[in-house]
C-alpha cells in the first residue's frame, strides 16, 4: 500500500484501521479463529502500541491460556467438578427446549458436554439466540440429585467497540473513488495492488462478494476456479453470515424447526452461503427447493402453521472448470456440472446475478494486504447497519427508469444490486451523479444479470435472449423496491 494512502487512513480512521498484515503474521489463522475475532484480540492486546514481538507472544500466550487443546478436556471437568469455574473462548449457539423448559447448548471446549444456560445472559445478549457469539464463556458446576450440571455462568462477547456510522460517512469524502476501493479491499485482507487485486475487473468481482452483507435479500452465484478464496471471506469477515460447507441440508435447518420452535438460519444471519454447491443435496428436495424458491421470491416462507420473514441473501459457491486462458471451459453452460436441483430455471431466475469468481486471482501470499484497512469486526458491523438505511434504495428508485429491461426480476434484481454497490462506494452519496452512478453501480449490476439471464436462455428456451440496456431517457415509470419488514412485522407472522 502507497505510505501516503496508509498515513491518510491512519489519520482519519485512527480508531477503525489497523494494520492488516498482523492477523497473518500472529499465527491465529492456524487456530481456526475468525478474522473479526482475531483483530479484536490483537487491538485489545495492543493498545495502540507497537506490534512487537512480546506483544505477539502475549497474544498466542491469551489464546493458549483460553483455548484449550483437546487432551486438556478432562482436566478441566475436572477443575469443574472440584468447584472452580472454568473460562474458555469459544462460540456459544444455545438453544431452547420447550418441553424441558430450559436453554442449553455444548461446549466443545469441554468435548460437547451439554451446558445449561443463565436466563440473563440471554436477555443481555440478544445474538446469543440468533445465530450465536464469540466471546469468552465462563463456566461453573452445580451438584443434583442426579450428579450434576455444568451451567454457563457468565459471558464477554468480542465485539467491536461503539460504532460512529455517521462519522464512517462523513469521512468517506476525504477519499478518492480509487482509494476507496482500496480502502476497503485492504479491510478484507487482500492486497489492492498488481499480484493481488490491482485491476478493476479483479477488483469488481471481489466487491460483490460483500453485497448481500449491506443490502437485503440479495441472492449470487459464484462459480470459481478452486483458490480463489470463496469460503475464507463469507466464513471469516463477519459474525453475520454463515457458511454452509455442502452436503445435505434440511429445511429444519433453513427455514423453521418444528421440533425445538427454533427459525432457520435465514432468520439469524444477514447471509447464508452454501458452500461447495456442486455437493449440495437437500433431504426432502421437493419440499426444501419450494421453500427455497419461495423465500429468494418473497422473503417469506412457511412450515407447518408458521409463517416467517427474514432479509438474509441467499449465496451460492461453487468451482467452475477453467481453460488456459482462464476461462469456464463451458462458458454456454456454467451450470452443467451442478447438481439438477440447482439448474432448474425457476430457482435459477431467483438469483440476482452470477458473480464471474474465474476473474479472482488464486490465494497467494502476494495478494494478501500488507497495508492498513478497516477493522473486520468495525467493518462488518457499518455493514450490517447499512441494510436498513433507505436512502439508498430510493436514489435507485428514482432510477430505475434507466433499466432496459421489461422483465419484472430483471429490474428487480439490478435494483438491489446497484443499491448495494451505492452503499459500498458512496455510503455518504453526496457528488453522485448520475454518470457516476451508471459507471459504478447500475453497469457492475447489470452485467452480473445479463450472465444469468445468458444461462437461463441455454438451460430454458421459455427464457428469451436479450441484452439489457441503459436507458438515459426518463420514461416517467418508476419501479418501487419493497419496503424491507421490520422486526415487529416478522413477530407478528409467527402466527
Amino acid at each position: 500500500m502507497d505510505k501516503d494512502l496508509r498515513n491518510k487512513i491512519i489519520d482519519i480512521y485512527e480508531s477503525s484501521a489497523i494494520d492488516k498484515s498482523l492477523y497473518s503474521s500472529s499465527g491465529l489463522n492456524e487456530q481456526s479463529i475468525p478474522v473479526f475475532v482475531g483483530e479484536w484480540l490483537i487491538d485489545r492486546q495492543l493498545k495502540g502500541g507497537d506490534w512487537t514481538e512480546d506483544v505477539k507472544q502475549q497474544v498466542i500466550g491469551f489464546i493458549h491460556k483460553f483455548m484449550p487443546s483437546k487432551d486438556e478436556i478432562e482436566d478441566l471437568k475436572q477443575k469443574l467438578r472440584n468447584g472452580d469455574s472454568v473460562s474458555v473462548l469459544e462460540y456459544i449457539s444455545p438453544k431452547v427446549n420447550l418441553n424441558r423448559d430450559q436453554t442449553y447448548m455444548e461446549s466443545g471446549s469441554l468435548g460437547n458436554q451439554k451446558v445449561f444456560v443463565e436466563e440473563f445472559l440471554l436477555n443481555k445478549f440478544p445474538r446469543l439466540l440468533k445465530g450465536g457469539m464469540w466471546g469468552l464463556a465462563i463456566y461453573g458446576y452445580r451438584r443434583n440429585n442426579d450428579g450434576g450440571e455444568v451451567w454457563l455462568n457468565d459471558f464477554k462477547p468480542l465485539q467491536a467497540s461503539a460504532i460512529d456510522f455517521e462519522e464512517y460517512v462523513e469521512n468517506r469524502s476525504q477519499f478518492s473513488l480509487e482509494e476507496w476501493q482500496q480502502l476497503l479491499i485492504n479491510s478484507l485482507g487482500y492486497s489492492a495492488e498488481d499480484k493481488g487485486y490491482g485491476t478493476r475487473q479483479r477488483r469488481q468481482a471481489l466487491l460483490t462478494r460483500l453485497l448481500p452483507f449491506v443490502q437485503r435479500r440479495v441472492n449470487l452465484f459464484e462459480l470459481a476456479p478452486k483458490g480463489t478464496g470463496k469460503s475464507f471471506l463469507f466464513g471469516q469477515f463477519s459474525r453475520y453470515s454463515r457458511l454452509i460447507e455442502g452436503g445435505a441440508v434440511t429445511p429444519a435447518v433453513l427455514f423453521y424447526n418444528e421440533n425445538t420452535k427454533v427459525p432457520g438460519l435465514f432468520t439469524q444471519f444477514d447471509v447464508v452461503v452454501f458452500d461447495e454447491a456442486q455437493t449440495l443435496s437437500f433431504s426432502n428436495p421437493g419440499e426444501t427447493v419450494a421453500k427455497l424458491k419461495g423465500y429468494l421470491e418473497q422473503g417469506k416462507y412457511s412450515k407447518g402453521k408458521y409463517t416467517v420473514a427474514a432479509d438474509a441473501g441467499a449465496v451460492f459457491i461453487a468451482n467452475v472448470q477453467i481453460d488456459a486462458k482462464g476461462l469456464p471451459t463451458n462458458r454456454n453452460n456454467l451450470f452443467g456440472e451442478l447438481p439438477e436441483i440447482l439448474q432448474e430455471s425457476a430457482l435459477l431466475d431467483r438469483i440476482h446475478g452470477i458473480l464471474p469468481g474465474w476473474n479472482l486471482p488464486r490465494m497467494t501470499t502476494g495478494a494478501l494486504s500488507d497495508g492498513v484497512g478497516f477493522k473486520a469486526d468495525f467493518l462488518g458491523e457499518i455493514f450490517h447497519f447499512m441494510r436498513s438505511r433507505l436512502e439508498f434504495d430510493r436514489f435507485v428508485e428514482e432510477r430505475s427508469y434507466m433499466i432496459g429491461s421489461k422483465d419484472f426480476r430483471d429490474v428487480r434484481a439490478i435494483m438491489r444490486m446497484a443499491a448495494g454497490y451505492l452503499k459500498l462506494l458512496f455510503p455518504n452519496l453526496t457528488d453522485v451523479t448520475d454518470d457516476i452512478y451508471i459507471e459504478n453501480c447500475l453497469k457492475p449490476a447489470i452485467e452480473l444479470r445479463q450472465r444469468l439471464r445468458e444461462q437461463l436462455y441455454y438451460i430454458d428456451p421459455e427464457f428469451k435472449n436479450y441484452e439489457i440496456t441503459i436507458e438515459h431517457t426518463k420514461s416517467g415509470i418508476v419501479i418501487p423496491m419493497e419496503e424491507p419488514e421490520s422486526e415487529q412485522a416478522d413477530l407478528k407472522d409467527f402466527k
